[in-house]
């Protein structure tokens, strides 16, 4: 077996796949059966080769299987194979499938413990989420990464040893998906895409189990932005459309325009999406202008004016417009975008503008935004904003015998 690291590169991309004989010593290695191999195919038989994926993955969509799932990924933490996914395309869609098809479970009353949970315990549970939702707004995931799957390990302890109600059921296994919701994006922030994923999928069940359909198309709405970052922008898309469709009529409208904004961004990056685009950011913009109500979920608090055209802009430069993307930005700007309370996300739409600029051959205004950025950026531990701050140190070389190229070099060198 040729073992290049550019060979192995070009199966990680999904450019070729391995020979069978290289798949057949990969398996033997894994304790992973030939016959597997040959019927399930690559990359679908990797799967196997991971316990703990697999109890995320294959268990039944029940509340037992919830319980199965939320234990492997607490022991599992963040150990994370080379950032690939564990779900693309029909395993993906099928996970959608599965979180619809349950939705209607009830978890039974509990009488696993002596401990008796009740709703002011779960209360202060969701308190201390949000916290930690707002710390990952100027923190960003390096430093929150611990914390979050310790909370995590907590209310899946507690979810799996205490006894309570089943109205107290509800709510734990909807404070539970809410806490793997969180901790798969710090990973996801941090580059850790396996372990984001199974953080994700465990939580997408937790919710199935709570009947909470808001919480869970909140989490698919994650689940897409990894998938468009990372891996097929049209299954970001159709998990979306998952949420969209369990959601209608049953959501309020700040809900409705995370959704569209979600959305929008898939269909950004998809081929021929412009129009999907465009049509799902205007519906973003309509649902937001609807207002806010009492009943909006406590995760929904980011969305306001300035982030929707902050998504716009971005959503303008994949469809490869950098001055839409510029106008865009700008309208965020004046709609009092709050770049203190939000650091890594403002980071990273000045390293986007910056792009935007660069584009156009705007080389000065490229290198004092990116400047911005990077002044930014040092206060979050966030791979996103130093991903596209890297991208951009890259597609400026060509430039480094002007000024403002060269010192912008030298300065993040």
């Amino acid at each position: 077996m040729a073992t290049r690291r550019e060979k192995v590169a070009r199966w990680e991309a999904g450019v070729c796949a391995p020979e069978l004989s290289a798949q057949l010593a990969m398996a033997d290695l894994h304790n992973v059966s030939p016959v597997s191999v040959r019927e399930l195919s690559w990359p679908d038989w990797l799967r196997l080769a991971f316990d703990g994926d697999d109890a995320v993955l294959a268990t039944p969509w029940t509340p037992m299987g919830t319980v199965t799932s939320m234990t492997a990924t607490a022991r599992g933490g963040s150990v994370d194979r080379r950032g690939f996914l564990i779900a693309t395309g029909t395993t993906l869609a099928a996970i959608a499938a599965d979180w619809t098809g349950s939705l209607d479970q009830v978890p039974a009353a509990s009488s696993a413990g002596r401990r008796r949970l009740d709703m002011t315990m779960v209360t202060h549970l969701e308190r201390r989420l949000n916290h930690l939702r707002h710390l990952d707004d100027a923190l960003g995931g390096g430093d929150l990464r611990p914390i979050a799957i310790a909370e995590f390990q907590l209310v899946s302890k507690l979810a799996d040893e205490t006894s309570y109600d089943q109205a107290t059921g509800r709510r734990l296994f909807a404070t539970l998906s809410e806490a793997g919701r969180i901790c798969g994006w710090l990973h996801f922030d941090q580059g850790l895409h396996a372990a984001a994923q199974k953080y994700y999928v465990t939580a997408l069940r937790a919710s199935a189990t709570a009947g909470d359909r808001a919480v869970g198309a909140n989490v698919l709405a994650f689940m897409a932005i990894q998938t468009y970052s990372v891996g097929n922008p049209q299954d970001a898309v159709n998990l979306v459309q998952t949420a969209q469709d369990q959601l209608r009529h049953r959501s309020t409208p700040l809900v409705r325009s995370i959704l569209h904004a979600r959305a929008a961004r898939a269909w950004s990056k998809a081929p021929y999406g412009r129009i999907a685009c465009t049509r799902e950011l205007n519906k973003a913009r309509d649902a937001l202008a609807e207002g806010r109500r009492d009943d909006d979920p406590p995760w929904a608090y980011w969305v306001t004016e300035a982030e929707i055209e902050m998504l716009a802009g971005s959503c303008a430069l994949d469809l490869g417009d950098a001055r839409q993307a510029l106008r865009f930005f700008d309208h965020a700007r004046a709609a009092d975008h709050a770049a203190d309370g939000y650091i890594r996300d403002n980071a990273l739409f000045l390293a986007r503008a910056a792009d935007a600029h660069l584009t156009l051959g705007q080389i000065d205004e490229a290198c004092d935004i990116a400047r911005q950025a990077y002044e930014q950026s040092g206060g979050v531990d966030s791979a996103r904003p130093s991903g596209a701050l890297a991208d951009f140190r890259s597609r400026l070389v060509p430039y480094r015998n002007l000024a403002a190229a060269r010192e912008f070099l030298a300065l993040t060198a």
